[in-house]
């Protein structure tokens, strides 16, 4: 008993290091909230924020932010297979996540995919695309998989295409997304 509350309270400052919301937090983990509280006070010296997490419509708000969306959940399917679709896979989304910052500013317009997305509207994302609200695409014109939603500010059409069709944006090596979700080393183009 006490090694499960253990890991667990392990579990949590883990994830609060990582920047997740006590409320997740204590969703994932089972612990009680003043616990979490206390934990996140101590691992950041400050009081947890309030409020409510991002919906996924405010996480696609633009175009760059559809492009970067896409680019995170790429990874999380990737390396958590297809039962992302099914339920959320913690190590995935946390190891995803992280990957998703390395590589962020590899894969750009001029060095960023617009604001990074934290670990909070990862967790919804994914959350998201467990219920169907987020949809995961394919384009048929630059071979991708990409994130879109019913009823989001951004058109239901691949950002990677609508970012190249306005000039903004420009692959700088890195990581490109192959058709079947596995990450491959993009080749710089021919001059």
């Amino acid at each position: 008993m006490r090694l499960q509350q253990l890991a667990r309270t392990q579990q949590a400052v883990a994830l609060l290091k990582c920047g997740m919301r006590t409320t997740l937090v204590q969703r994932i983990t089972g612990l009680r909230a003043a616990l979490v509280r206390e934990l996140h006070r101590e691992i950041h010296a400050d009081k947890p924020k309030s409020g409510q997490l991002p919906s996924t419509h405010a996480v696609l708000d633009s175009v760059l932010s559809q492009a970067s969306a896409s680019l995170f959940i790429a990874l999380y399917r990737a390396l958590g297979g297809a039962e992302t679709e099914r339920q959320i896979q913690l190590e995935a989304l946390l190891q995803a996540h992280r990957l998703y910052l390395e590589q962020q500013d590899r894969v750009a317009t001029g060095g960023r995919l617009g604001p990074a997305i934290d670990i909070n509207a990862a967790w919804v994302l994914a959350r998201d695309l467990t219920t169907g609200l987020a949809l995961r695409r394919f384009c048929r014109q630059c071979r991708i998989h990409y994130l879109a939603a019913d009823f989001s500010r951004t058109a239901l059409q691949c950002p990677i295409c609508r970012l190249k069709q306005r000039g903004g944006w420009r692959p700088r090596g890195g990581v490109r997304l192959a058709k079947d979700d596995e990450a491959v080393e993009a080749q710089p183009p021919a001059h």
